[in-house]
């Protein structure tokens, strides 16, 4: 069955769900990938964010807020914080999406610190980037996939990374949140206020996945 191009947005239906977007993407060329995860829960009007950055030489740099008070969620999917402001723009569903992030987060001495106090440099986060379709959305089993391209600019402290590369992007929703066991394996795991979010960046076949675990 064709998927709704409607469910790209946000719902606005009872029962209350849980909605999530997920984008990511690899450079080769710049040493450098991406993961950004937005949530956001109707019932308790809150929402909580990810942004992971990482390369095969690159320590991880993180932006996390796992308690963002939203009481009515904006149709580009937009929140401020404190030190972060995000956007995810829907400019044609199933077909185009923009990202905008402006954040401080952290560069962590190991990834491992994810999991822990998350302390590390602090470190000024920027993204302007553009997810575009490739290829027709692929069903999963809380939403559906996508394979993009993706192009435009990533920020990292006085770095500035200009990037055309591929990446693909998720939506989900559901009654919770769809947690799994407990993570494990070599991924990277990341505390999000109790919550784990963990990211398999897959370098070689530049693609990431991930999962949310207690």
């Amino acid at each position: 069955m064709p998927i709704d191009p409607i469910d790209d947005l946000p719902h606005h239906q009872e029962p209350l769900l849980v909605e999530q977007w997920q984008f990511d993407f690899w450079s080769g060329e710049h040493d450098l990938g991406g993961w950004v995860h937005f949530t956001y829960d109707q019932s308790s009007r809150k929402g909580w964010y990810v942004t992971a950055l990482i390369g095969v030489d690159r320590r991880l740099v993180l932006v996390v807020d796992p308690k963002i008070p939203i009481p009515q969620l904006s149709q580009y999917l937009e929140f401020r914080a404190e030190g972060i402001w995000a956007q995810h723009v829907c400019e044609t569903p199933l077909e185009h999406w923009t990202v905008g992030l402006e954040a401080f987060g952290v560069t962590l001495e190991t990834a491992e610190d994810a999991m822990g106090n998350q302390w590390g440099k602090r470190t000024g986060v920027g993204l302007d980037l553009e997810w575009e379709r490739i290829e027709d959305t692929e069903e999963t089993d809380t939403g559906f996939r996508q394979r993009c391209s993706v192009s435009g600019e990533v920020l990292i402290d006085e770095e500035a990374f200009d990037l055309h590369v591929e990446g693909w992007r998720s939506r989900s929703w559901g009654a919770d949140l769809g947690l799994v066991d407990r993570p494990t394996g070599n991924g990277i795991h990341i505390d999000v206020g109790g919550i784990v979010l963990t990211v398999e960046p897959d370098f070689m076949g530049q693609q990431w996945d991930g999962h949310l675990s207690r």
